[in-house]
């Protein structure tokens, strides 16, 4: 398994980042630019048990997959979001998301990934991934949060 994670600051209240992690397809998009569905297909009565049809494309090639939510925590300073997913039937993929309250307008923001390969040739293939992605995620989700946050 591989894991990666990064964490930066941004500079908007804890309240205001979290609106970007509220399932809706609106929000996701502005920090996922290539979900192109997140819908709910299932339901638990709560958060942690939700069911998610999420699809992403990139230029013609277009995958889809259940994200099942296991984990959620919405506290005054420190919000979690944890979900997990297969994706194209060969890795398993988890993600949190965990916004703690820095300020009153600054929120520290750290995204964590473990990527699992369920095929034994593809892990050999992971070892040369690096955290690049992970690493421009972090600065989209400072970005279009910041950009968008009047006070």
């Amino acid at each position: 398994m591989k894991r990666w994670s990064d964490t930066i600051e941004v500079e908007t209240p804890i309240e205001h980042a979290w609106s970007y992690f509220d399932q809706s397809l609106e929000q996701t998009k502005k920090i996922m630019p290539n979900i192109e569905e997140h819908r709910l297909i299932h339901s638990s009565g709560e958060t942690v048990g939700n069911v998610y049809r999420q699809s992403y494309g990139v230029g013609e090639t277009k995958e889809e997959y259940e994200v099942t939510i296991t984990e959620f925590k919405d506290a005054e300073n420190e919000k979690r979001l944890t979900y997990s997913y297969t994706l194209a039937g060969v890795y398993d993929i988890q993600a949190t998301y965990l916004l703690e309250k820095a300020g009153e307008k600054k929120t520290k923001f750290t995204y964590l990934s473990s990527n699992r390969p369920r095929k034994w040739y593809l892990r050999i293939l992971i070892l040369f991934s690096n955290d690049q992605a992970v690493a421009n995620f972090v600065r989209r989700v400072k970005r279009v949060a910041e950009e968008e946050y009047d006070e």
